[in-house]
Formats: C-alpha cells, structure tokens, sequence
C-alpha cells in the first residue's frame, strides 16, 4: 500500500503529464507547420506577388528624395506592371 501510494499513483499522474506535453508539442509543431505552407502558398500566389510589388513600391515612392521622381509619378510609373499581376 506504501508503495503504491509513493511510487505507482505519482508515476501515473508523470506519465500522464508528459503524455499531455508531448500533444502540446506536437499541435504546436503541426499548426506551425500549416502556417508556414499556407505563408509560401500566398507568397508564390497572384495576389502575394502584387500586395508585395505594391508595398515595396509605396516604400521607394515614399523613401526617393528627388522632387522629380516624387511618390506620384513613380506610382503611376509603374502602375502597367501592378495590372498585369
């Protein structure tokens, strides 16, 4: 009975425990997994190329210094090729 209450019933309930981390982890890995697949699939995607051409874009555009290449003219500079995509 000794025994049994220090050593089997503590056992089990580790046991138990770690069974639980161990699905945890996996869950994680798993979600982690699908996130990244979904991430690369809108990356490679229509839309994923023209959200990103227009982001870095609008950084230049925003970033340039010249008053002749102003954010304006280099947006409509290349607004063929953001329809093309």
């Amino acid at each position: 009975m000794i025994i049994d209450y220090f050593i089997h019933k503590p056992q089990k309930n580790v046991r138990s425990l770690s069974e639980q981390m161990d699905l945890a982890d996996e869950l994680k890995r798993q979600h982690h997994q699908a996130f990244n697949y979904r991430l690369k699939r809108f990356a490679v995607s229509k839309a994923g190329i023209a959200s990103a051409f227009t982001a870095g874009m609008g950084y230049q555009a925003m970033k340039s210094d010249e008053p002749s290449k102003g954010p304006v003219k280099q947006v409509t500079q290349f607004a063929w090729l953001l329809r093309l995509l």
